[in-house]
């Protein structure tokens, strides 16, 4: 049989009791309280963790890897890893892939989140990498361009708003603009030029004029005018030529962009096939597409 405690013992547990008691009052945790619970994380933070690590994937896949795309991968995929925060430690590992699954993962992942993300800044930040994969495949296939053509990547859209848009008018009424100026410009080409610079300098200023007449069909406030100056020394020779022509689609493919990544759900879809049409069109080498189109890089 135990022998009973002694008053003093008694007195001290008591003590120590109290004191334990006095420690936690000034605080929100208690003796009866259970743990927090496990956090389970949001869809946009789920989201954003698996797209990290795809890109990360397509990272070492492509440095593993040989050739143009690979290449720009290999060098882009880093910019947009760290754009999406980096790759979260509770991810797991993906599986080695060659360098064209890996890629197509990561691309079907950002056109995902381009249209289901819940917060907007996500999706944006989606789109411009969905973009950006899409020109990279672009910029590096050798096939011969043909003539000019008005080239998408969702066939779902065109290159056009819908009435109910939500694209600032001021946006529209300028972009109009910009396309109508890069009409005059390869009008001014072709009469510069001969053979297929003329005839494709020809048919992408056809293309121009017919997004212009589109766009002012829709009722966007027109801001044309009846001519255009086009510095003489830029339409010298074919060189200079060929450069005023990439500068003016290469703008105007920034312009769209820069929209895009800030745009409303019903309006990215439009905006990646102008942007993406407008980019193509010059004609830029794997090394000129950037990581994050639309979005300005962090000095």
């Amino acid at each position: 049989m135990m022998s009973p405690m002694s008053t003093g013992a008694r007195r001290g547990i008591a003590a120590t009791v109290a004191a334990l008691v006095l420690l936690t009052s000034g605080c929100s945790w208690r003796l009866e309280t259970d743990p927090d619970p496990f956090r389970t994380p949001s869809a946009t933070t789920v989201m954003r963790d698996q797209l990290a690590a795809a890109e990360q994937a397509v990272q070492a896949a492509a440095i593993a890897s040989s050739g143009a795309v690979a290449d720009a991968e290999a060098a882009l995929a880093p910019t947009r890893v760290a754009a999406l925060g980096g790759v979260s430690p509770t991810s797991s590992p993906r599986p080695s892939a060659d360098v064209d699954a890996a890629i197509a993962e990561a691309l079907a992942q950002a056109e995902e989140c381009s249209r289901a993300a819940e917060d907007t800044t996500l999706a944006g930040l989606c789109s411009s990498i969905a973009l950006s994969h899409h020109l990279v495949a672009f910029a590096a296939d050798p096939e011969p361009r043909g003539e000019p053509q008005v080239r998408t990547v969702d066939d779902s859209a065109g290159v056009l708003p819908s009435a109910s848009t939500l694209v600032d008018d001021a946006f529209l009424a300028q972009v109009t603009l910009t396309h109508d100026r890069a009409r005059a410009m390869y009008q001014t080409i072709a009469a510069r030029a001969a053979g297929e610079e003329r005839t494709n300098a020809l048919a992408r200023g056809r293309l121009h004029r017919e997004r212009v007449e589109q766009l002012l069909a829709l009722g966007v406030e027109d801001l044309t005018e009846l001519s255009y100056d086009v510095p003489a020394a830029r339409v010298a020779d074919a060189v200079a030529r060929a450069t005023l022509a990439r500068d003016t689609e290469w703008a105007l493919g920034e312009d769209y962009a820069s929209v895009l990544v800030t745009a409303a759900a019903g309006d990215r879809a439009w905006l990646t096939n102008a942007a993406y049409d407008a980019y193509t069109a010059a004609s830029p080498t794997p090394d000129d597409v950037p990581a994050l189109p639309g979005i300005a890089p962090v000095a």
